[in-house]
C-alpha cells in the first residue's frame, strides 16, 4: 500500500513537471540559452598570439627619414621584422647585421674618428605591416638623445630612448586586440655595431567565423520550434 502511494506521487510530480515545462517552453529555452551560448562562444574568448611584421626607418636630428642614416661617425642601419608573440612577449633583438637586419629594430655603427654626440638626437620610426587596421595608422615614432665622444679610439656613444610604451588597437576580419612596444637604449663602442632592441606585449580574439555564428542561430531556431510544437 505505502509502496503503491509513493509510486502515484512520483507519476503525478513528473505530471507536474511536464505541464510546467510546457506551458512555459519559452523559459526553459532561455534558461537553456543562457548556459549553452556562452559555452559555444568560449573558444572565441581565449585569448590568442598576436603576429607582428613591419619595417623602421631613422633620422639624426632634422634629416628626413631613410633606410639609412648617418652623423659624424655613427651610422644607422634599418631592418625588418616578422614574428609572433609567445606566451602574449616578443622581443625584438636580433644581432646586428648592417644593411642586412632581421628581427630587430636596426643598428648601430660608429666608427673611430674622433667626435662629440652630446646634443643631438635621433628618432626612429616604426611601421607596421601585421597586424593589418591599426587604429590610427600603422607607424609610430620613437624619439632619443644621444650622448658621448669619441677620441683617439676610446670612449663611445649611449642612445638614451624614450622607453614609454606605445599602445597599439587593431580589428579586422579574423581577430581583435592590442599590443603594446618599447625600445631599449643602446650604447656603441668605437669601431663596434650595436642592435637597437625592442619589446612587445600583446594579446587578441579571434572573430567568430560567420558559419559558426550561424550554425548556432538554426541550432537554437530549431530549438525554439520544437519547443513551440510541444506547446501546442
Amino acid at each position: 500500500m505505502e509502496k503503491a502511494l509513493i509510486t502515484d506521487l512520483d507519476e503525478d510530480w513528473k505530471s507536474i513537471k511536464e505541464k510546467k515545462v510546457l506551458k512555459y517552453p519559452y523559459k526553459s529555452f532561455f534558461r537553456g540559452a543562457i548556459i549553452v551560448v556562452p559555452m559555444l562562444l568560449s573558444g572565441a574568448a581565449n585569448a590568442d598570439e598576436v603576429h607582428v611584421a613591419g619595417l623602421t626607418e631613422g633620422r639624426f636630428n632634422a634629416q628626413a627619414f631613410g633606410l639609412t642614416n648617418t652623423l659624424l661617425g655613427l651610422t644607422y642601419d634599418s631592418s625588418v621584422f616578422d614574428n609572433s608573440t609567445v606566451g602574449n612577449q616578443l622581443d625584438l633583438g636580433g644581432n646586428p647585421v648592417p644593411g642586412l637586419n632581421i628581427d630587430n629594430l636596426g643598428s648601430f655603427s660608429l666608427d673611430l674618428s674622433d667626435n662629440t654626440y652630446n646634443g643631438n638626437n635621433f628618432n626612429l620610426m616604426v611601421t607596421f605591416l601585421a597586424p593589418t587596421t591599426i587604429t590610427g595608422g600603422g607607424s609610430a615614432i620613437y624619439t632619443d638623445q644621444l650622448f658621448g665622444t669619441v677620441l683617439n679610439g676610446n670612449g663611445g656613444v649611449f642612445i638614451d630612448f624614450d622607453n614609454t610604451p606605445q599602445v597599439f588597437t587593431f580589428t579586422n576580419a579574423t581577430a581583435t586586440g592590442s599590443f603594446s612596444m618599447f625600445v631599449n637604449d643602446v650604447s656603441i663602442a668605437p669601431g663596434q655595431s650595436s642592435s637597437l632592441t625592442g619589446h612587445i606585449m600583446g594579446s587578441q580574439q579571434p572573430v567568430p567565423e560567420p558559419a559558426t555564428v550561424v550554425g548556432i542561430a538554426c541550432g537554437f531556431l530549431g530549438l525554439f520550434r520544437k519547443l513551440g510544437r510541444r506547446k501546442a
